[in-house]
């Protein structure tokens, strides 16, 4: 019986792993499968975000303020390497000849100073952010798409790993794991971008060089741009047209961030709002913008905000916000927060005592009329093409003919 037992027990044990080995052997040869996808059906890479410290926030390191999955706010991996994509075919069907290789530049922002080695709060140059989501400074995106291929390559150039650096500035990503985070084909140092751009330029010709020359993001590389052009012979155009019209679009995922930021700016009004009294002074409404703005989730005020007491309201452009407000004004406030790098813009006007004078109500009024009309005419008579334009005509008609 024992041995009738024993001989059942290795039976069922062969069998399992004959079982098991069988299993391997598919899996083995559907990994070295080298049949392609069917027609139409295009293989989706899959995105991961690195742990650990990296040089921005990321899903690991600041969950309160990233989803899991996602690289910023938001918006995935993917969705940035597909605008990467999108931006590729729309400058290569601008050109004519197939022959050329495209080579597009487009710089992050870098560091700006108000003293000696005091900086700026850092403010990512907005194209660069749109194709990449990197939030780290004097970075640059370069796309390389080879003649007559409809594959291409992004190279990031970033400032690599430096614990000296790193002690007094923060963590920075390094090109380890920038090539993973922000799913590019490649990262290298950012010194190396002059020899790279220069190698790129007379390996590929004729070359087509994308970059925007005027007033450009990061100044320092421009003497790399132009030296590239005239050694490697290559034709320069500027992508910032195509660009701009790809963000004109807005994503689901962008709409949403809007959304976020208009609210955080209009909470921020309504704080204002409440807390303006005669004899507070313009500084003090500037403050309670900044802290609201702040408190609500967004990085900080998206411009300097105007807050103008009275007859300064007349200036455009006021930002002292340094008088003391009297009860017979009326107090004009432009300000906005920015959450992500998306901002919202908010006008309102209102009376320093909580009541409209007379007169002051017979404005008010004239301009809300204004406003709605032109509102209701945006919503109902959109056309593709349409300029901007016509609707701010007929708005200073409109005020125009109340006055």
């Amino acid at each position: 019986m024992n041995t009738l037992h024993k001989l059942t027990i290795n039976l069922a044990a062969k069998a399992r792993k004959r079982v098991l080995r069988q299993g391997l052997s598919r899996v083995w040869l559907r990994c070295r499968s080298t049949v392609e996808n069917p027609p139409g059906v295009k293989t989706m890479p899959q995105f991961t975000v690195p742990t650990g410290i990296l040089g921005q926030a990321t899903c690991h390191t600041h969950p309160h303020l990233i989803q899991p999955g996602y690289l910023t706010c938001g918006i995935t991996q993917m969705e940035y390497r597909e605008r990467r994509e999108t931006l590729v075919n729309k400058l290569v069907s601008e050109m004519e000849n197939t022959h050329q290789s495209h080579i597009i530049v487009i710089p992050a922002a870098r560091k700006q100073y108000m003293s000696d080695k005091i900086p700026y709060v850092f403010r990512q140059n907005s194209d660069f952010y749109y194709l990449t989501g990197c939030l780290e400074p004097s970075a640059i995106l370069v796309i390389v798409k080879p003649a007559q291929t409809d594959n291409f390559k992004s190279i990031m150039f970033v400032h690599d790993k430096d614990s000296h650096a790193e002690l007094w500035e923060g963590p920075r990503t390094g090109c380890a794991s920038a090539a993973h985070l922000f799913a590019v084909d490649e990262a290298r140092p950012v010194e190396s971008f002059g020899n790279f751009i220069s190698k790129i330029t007379k390996s590929s010709r004729p070359s087509m060089v994308w970059y925007h020359n005027e007033s450009p993001a990061n100044p320092d590389i421009d003497s790399a741009v132009r030296t590239a052009l005239r050694d490697g012979q290559a034709s320069l155009q500027d992508p910032q047209r195509a660009l701009h019209f790809m963000r004109v679009r807005k994503s689901p995922a962008e709409i949403e961030l809007m959304k976020e930021t208009c609210y955080i700016g209009s909470q921020s009004i309504n704080m204002a709002m409440a807390c303006t009294k005669p004899g507070v002074t313009e500084h003090q409404v500037n403050a309670v913008l900044e802290y609201t703005c702040r408190q609500g989730g967004a990085e900080h005020l998206a411009f300097p905000p105007v807050v103008a007491g009275g007859p300064r309201a007349t200036h455009i452009h006021y930002i002292a916000n340094n008088q003391t407000l009297a009860a017979d004004e009326m107090l004009l406030v432009d300000s906005g927060s920015q959450r992500w790098l998306y901002n919202s813009d908010i006008s309102r006007t209102w009376p320093v005592s909580g009541k409209f004078s007379k007169h002051h109500r017979i404005l008010y009024e004239l301009v809300l009329a204004v406003q709605v009309a032109d509102g209701t005419r945006t919503r109902t008579l959109r056309y593709p093409g349409e300029s901007t334009d016509h609707y701010a005509t007929a708005a200073l008609m409109a005020v125009s003919n109340f006055l």
